[in-house]
């Protein structure tokens, strides 16, 4: 029997909010609640952080907790405490995310200073002009020299074994800390990392630092680690593509450059399916 126009529509409509593109939708994971999950206010008054912790089931080993530093907390915290959940629950690695006190200062805490360029550049993409920017350096600084710290003093860490993502906006925070303080952390997973940001800044600034390498020898030591996550379809000759960070990256000395393509995804529903492969990857899987 046909089926009528309004019954079309509807079904139509239906598939539309659940998927983008043909993507899934991902319902996000509830809020944790549970005694092994707590947070406290970290930074200095009106301008205070959110960090969340979430204890693993298991006491440390002599080493101290492996540990997993997520941004954008509110959203990256819950996937990765379901996730371990679900596929290590008796792993020793403890979660760490950052959120927000109050005011979200995201953009500003996760970008360089907004630029416009000279001349006109293909694909050019202009930051929303309410917001603010450049504090990146300001807060990778609080995380090396307080934060990190901090939680080490408050727990058993392994500060050898932790890693650090971020998705989006975050993933650039994640590539710029690489190539800045590649010794920081031994993993680091940006997931569709906002390569467009000042028409491919981050591009740039991975030539400079694979031109700084070689010029000191060629090697990063000790080792690092770099996932790039990417949503949909690779955009052939796109300029602002992730895949042209892997190019730059990859064969370097001293750098493992992992590639994770996820065509069925889109933009927002890849934060589900990259933190457990960023979980699966920190465990060594």
């Amino acid at each position: 029997m046909a089926m009528g126009r309004r019954s079309l529509l509807g079904l139509l409509a239906a598939a539309s909010a659940g998927s983008a593109l043909g993507q899934p939708r991902r319902d996000p994971p509830p809020e944790v609640a549970d005694p092994r999950s707590s947070h406290f206010a970290f930074g200095p008054e009106g301008r205070q952080w959110r960090i969340l912790v979430g204890l693993p089931a298991v006491p440390p080993p002599a080493q101290g907790y492996s540990v997993i530093l997520s941004l954008d907390g509110a959203t990256t915290f819950p996937h990765f405490w379901q996730h371990r959940q679900e596929r290590a629950a008796q792993s020793p690695v403890i979660l760490f995310a950052i959120g927000y006190e109050g005011a979200n200062r995201r953009w500003y805490d996760l970008t360089s200073r907004a630029m416009k360029p000279i001349a006109p550049i293909l694909f050019y993409r202009a930051p929303p002009a309410d917001r603010l920017t450049g504090g990146r350096e300001a807060f990778l600084a609080m995380i090396a020299d307080q934060l990190l710290p901090e939680l080490a003093l408050r727990y058993p860490l392994d500060r050898d074994d932790m890693t650090i993502y971020g998705h989006s906006l975050g993933g650039l925070f994640v590539v710029h800390a690489l190539l800045s303080r590649p010794g920081l952390f031994a993993r680091y997973a940006a997931a569709d990392p906002s390569v467009w940001w000042n028409a491919g800044e981050s591009q740039r600034e991975a030539a400079a630092f694979v031109a700084g390498v070689r010029a000191a020898g060629g090697t990063i030591r000790p080792g690092v680690r770099l996932m790039i996550a990417q949503a949909g379809r690779t955009r052939q000759n796109h300029p602002h593509d992730p895949t042209a960070l892997v190019r730059i990256l990859s064969g370097l000395g001293g750098l493992e450059v992992l590639y994770r393509p996820y065509p069925q995804e889109s933009h927002g529903s890849l934060v589900g399916p990259s933190t457990g492969d960023a979980l699966d990857w920190h465990l060594k899987r």
